[in-house]
C-alpha cells in the first residue's frame, strides 16, 4: 500500500487525507498542535467553549457543494446541522440603518428594492452577475472543469468596480459588500468573483454545527483513524527528504520518520517552502512566495455571557461605524476599530447553550510584530498594554452596539494576531494565509504544486478562504494524482 503524509490538520489537509484513503493510500496526518483542525479548533474553560475560526456554513443540503463534499467523505451523518434564521441569516449594521440579509436571491433582491426602489433594475443586475459569476467555478458547480476566460474576468475586476457600473447609490453599493470581512479584502481590491460565491455559499442557507468546527474536525479524524490511518498530535513536521525531485519522507520534532509516496502540506505555502531542502525549488519560486502579500489578521474576543444573548440571536453582526466600507480597512493598523463581526454561537443551537459571545476585528500584523516569538505564559508589558487597550475599545463598541450586554457579560478573553502564530503558525497571524486581492487572484493565484513532483499544498493559502475553498483545494491536489473528474463524480453521488 502506498503512504500519503499529510502536514497540517486543517480542514485541507483533513479532506486530503480521506480522499487519498478512498484512493487506497494508508495516510499519515501530522499535527503540532495538541487539538486538530487548525482554524476549526475551539478552547474550553469549564463551563463554555469557544470557536476560534469557525462561525457557520452554507452549501450543506443535498446537490450543494458542501454538503456534497462532506458525505463524500463520510462525515455528514457525523454532524448534526442548525439553521440561523432564514429571514436574516446576516445583519449588516450601519450607522442609521441595519439591513438583515434573507436566505434567497430572490428575497434578498425584493427586500433591497423595498429599500431602494431607485436602484431596482441595478439591484437585479448585481444579483444576477454574482449568480453568473459563480458558473465560472467549476468544483462550486460540481463539475470537473472550470470556464477559464469566465474565471479569469470575474477576478480581474474588483467588487466595487462592478457595484458602481449598476448602482447609484451608496448605501446600497455598502450593503452588497458589507460582509467582506469573511475575505478580509476592501470592495475596491476584492475579486468580484470571491465576493460572488462567498454570498451564494450561504444563499442558500446558512447553518452552523453543534460542537463548532472541533465536531467537523474530530469527525474526520475519528473516520481517518476507523479507516487504518494514523493522526499524530503534538508533533511537528520539520523538514522533506527529497531524493532528485521526489519526496521521500517527512521528519518531525520528535525525531521520527515516516515514509511517504505523497506529501500534501496544509501549511502556508511558505511554511511548506521552508521544509523543503535548498535546491529542490527554483529561487524564483520562493521569492514569488516570499513576496505574497498575506492576509488580514485578527483581534478575536471571547465573552462568557451571564444567561441567553438575544441581543444576537440566531444571526450573525457585521458592525460598520461608517457607511464608507472602503475606510474600514484604511485603518487597521490604527487603534480604531471600524469594521468588527459579532456572533453569539450559543444561540445557534437547538437548543441554546450557555451565553457564548465572539467577536472578530480585523487588524494589522504590524503593531503586534515586535511580540512574534515571546513566551505566551510571560508577554512583554507592551504587549499586554497593547491588547488590553484594544479589549477595551472593542468591548466600548460592542456595548455601545448592544448596551444590554455590558451588565450581563462575566468573564472575557482575546486572542491576538501573535496567538495565531503561536497556535497554528500562520505567518504573520494571518486569518486566511494569502491575500485574496486582485493582484494575487486570476493568473497569479498561488500554485499548489511544487517542482518536488509529489508534494502538493492545499488550504486557503492556495485557494479561496472558508471552509469550501480549503476543501476544494484538497480535491483540486488529489485529483491531479487520481483524477478531478473522477473524484468530482464520487462527490456528485455521495
Amino acid at each position: 500500500m502506498k503512504r500519503a503524509v499529510v502536514i497540517g490538520s486543517g480542514l485541507g489537509g483533513l479532506t486530503s487525507a480521506r480522499l487519498l484513503q478512498q484512493q487506497g493510500m494508508h495516510v499519515t496526518v501530522l499535527e503540532r498542535h495538541y487539538r486538530p483542525g487548525g482554524f476549526l479548533h475551539r478552547f474550553f474553560r469549564p463551563t463554555r467553549s469557544f470557536d476560534t475560526g469557525f462561525h457557520y456554513c452554507g452549501s450543506v443540503a443535498s446537490g450543494a457543494p458542501f454538503g456534497q463534499v462532506l458525505r463524500h467523505i463520510g462525515v455528514f451523518d457525523k454532524l448534526s446541522f442548525s439553521s440561523l434564521d432564514p429571514d436574516g441569516y446576516d445583519r449588516l449594521i450601519f450607522p442609521d440603518m441595519t439591513y438583515s440579509v434573507p436566505v434567497g436571491w430572490d428575497r434578498h433582491a425584493q427586500r433591497l428594492k423595498d429599500l431602494f426602489p431607485h436602484d431596482a433594475a441595478g439591484i437585479d443586475a448585481v444579483c444576477e452577475a454574482m449568480q453568473r459569476a459563480c458558473d465560472a467555478y467549476g468544483f462550486y458547480r460540481l463539475k470537473a472543469d472550470s470556464d477559464l476566460s469566465t474565471l479569469l474576468e470575474v477576478e480581474s475586476v474588483s467588487v466595487a468596480e462592478v457595484l458602481s457600473r449598476h448602482l447609484t447609490d451608496p448605501k446600497l453599493r455598502a450593503i452588497f459588500s458589507g460582509n467582506a470581512v469573511l475575505y478580509g479584502v476592501p470592495p475596491w481590491d476584492a475579486p468580484f468573483g470571491l465576493h460572488a460565491l462567498t454570498t451564494d455559499h450561504f444563499m442558500s442557507g446558512a447553518h452552523s454545527i453543534a460542537g463548532g468546527g472541533d465536531a467537523l474536525a474530530l469527525a474526520l479524524v475519528r473516520r481517518i483513524r476507523r479507516d487504518g490511518g494514523e493522526v499524530h498530535l503534538r508533533t511537528k513536521a520539520t523538514r522533506i527528504e527529497v531524493d532528485g525531485r521526489l519526496a521521500t519522507a517527512v521528519h518531525t520534532d520528535t525525531d521520527k520518520r515516516f515514509e511517504a509516496d505523497v506529501v500534501v502540506s496544509n501549511l502556508h505555502p511558505r511554511l511548506t517552502h521552508g521544509l523543503l531542502p535548498e535546491g529542490s525549488l527554483r529561487p524564483a519560486a520562493r521569492t514569488r512566495v516570499n513576496r505574497a502579500l498575506l492576509s488580514v489578521a485578527h483581534f478575536g474576543l471571547y465573552l462568557t455571557v451571564d444567561g441567553r444573548v438575544p441581543e444576537l440571536g440566531r444571526a450573525n453582526a457585521y458592525v460598520h461605524s461608517t457607511w464608507d466600507t472602503e475606510d474600514s480597512y484604511r485603518y487597521l493598523a490604527q487603534d480604531q476599530i471600524p469594521v468588527y463581526f459579532a456572533s453569539a454561537p450559543s444561540e445557534h443551537s437547538d437548543p441554546p447553550g450557555p451565553g457564548v459571545v465572539l467577536m472578530i476585528l480585523p487588524v494589522a500584523w504590524e503593531p503586534f510584530a515586535p511580540y512574534a516569538g515571546s513566551d505566551p505564559e510571560n508577554r512583554p508589558a507592551g504587549y499586554r498594554a497593547h491588547k488590553e487597550a484594544l479589549m477595551e475599545t472593542a468591548l466600548s463598541q460592542l456595548y455601545s452596539q448592544f448596551p444590554e450586554l455590558s451588565s450581563r457579560v462575566l468573564e472575557v478573553e482575546a486572542s491576538t494576531p501573535v496567538s495565531t502564530l503561536d497556535f497554528t503558525g500562520s505567518p504573520q497571524g494571518a486569518m486566511y494565509g494569502h491575500h485574496h486581492n486582485i493582484a494575487q487572484m486570476g493568473r497569479n493565484r498561488p500554485a499548489w504544486r511544487t517542482r518536488v513532483k509529489n508534494v502538493l499544498m492545499v488550504g486557503q493559502g492556495v485557494s479561496t478562504p472558508g471552509l469550501l475553498g480549503a476543501a476544494a483545494s484538497a480535491y483540486y491536489a488529489v485529483g491531479h494524482l487520481f483524477g478531478l473528474p473522477k473524484l468530482i463524480e464520487e462527490m456528485r453521488d455521495a
